[in-house]
């Protein structure tokens, strides 16, 4: 890991990494030889979710969880580098409020100390309730996750109030937009250019590049850059100037976002999509 660090840093970028600090797979190690280190209901650890193998909330007042963090985080930061942290599934150090602590003091708690665990080395917290991480964090994400279609699967609807959905990523990006310079810098979740995997419309992904650029603080793609055409850089590179956009403003009368870029006002419509 070091060694990949160095070679980002000698192409002139910074060096950031995903993880899962408050949750640890079934199959991982920290599972399988540390079983007392998790939140418990009637006895067994709590199952929090069923991505990959499934999950479990680490529980943070335990010794020993708090031991290993700060082992890992020293690890990420001083040993191999890393500039940044991409903290996701956050929201496993509250999975429950006792009769002394809420949630949302648990929360708050929680993020206080992962501030204390990065010390000045940046953080992209994600999968956490964004009051909590108001001023602990350098960017925060804003959404749920967005969908390679417009808005999932019909029975996802039907049973998740929380979901992936382009759509409703769409609706948290305009209704949260506040936020963003204020708490911290607001990160929309990705966009998309490429063909393969994904079937939204030319015209969801240009309005939804545009859209995270004008009301978000962070751009971020999923698609491999290495794979884009021609045609695809020059897309790439057409959308990015709405990173620089001015005098930027949410008409909720006319239901549009207003700009200025390269001097000239312009505006989009994203509750079109949402119709």
């Amino acid at each position: 890991m070091k060694r990949e660090v160095e070679r980002i840093h000698e192409a002139g970028f910074r060096a950031g990494i995903w993880i899962a600090p408050f949750v640890a797979e079934t199959e991982s190690e920290v599972f399988r030889k540390h079983p007392d280190w998790f939140v418990k209901i009637k006895g067994e650890p709590w199952k929090l979710g069923s991505n990959w193998s499934g999950f479990y909330a680490l529980d943070i007042d335990q010794p020993g969880v708090r031991a290993y963090l700060e082992k890992a985080f020293r690890r990420i930061f001083d040993e191999w580098g890393f500039d940044l942290v991409k903290a996701d599934f956050l929201y496993g150090a509250a999975a429950f409020g006792t009769r002394k602590e809420s949630r949302a003091a648990r929360m708050r708690r929680a993020m206080e100390w992962l501030r204390e665990l990065c010390g000045d080395h940046m953080i992209l917290g994600c999968g956490v309730p964004v009051m909590p991480a108001f001023g602990l964090v350098e960017y925060c994400r804003i959404s749920c996750d967005v969908t390679l279609d417009w808005d999932d699967k019909p029975y996802m609807r039907i049973i998740h109030r929380e979901r992936p959905s382009t759509k409703q990523a769409v609706a948290n990006i305009i209704t949260r937009r506040q936020l963003n310079g204020r708490a911290y810098l607001s990160d929309p979740d990705v966009f998309f250019l490429r063909e393969e995997n994904c079937r939204l419309s030319d015209a969801q992904k240009d309005e939804l590049a545009k859209l995270d650029a004008l009301l978000g603080g962070v751009w971020l793609t999923s698609d491999d850059p290495g794979n884009y055409t021609p045609e695809m850089i020059r897309k790439y590179r057409m959308l990015r100037r709405y990173t620089a956009a001015e005098n930027v403003h949410y008409d909720p009368v006319r239901q549009r976002v207003s700009y200025e870029l390269d001097g000239y006002p312009g505006h989009l419509d994203p509750e079109s999509l949402l119709k």
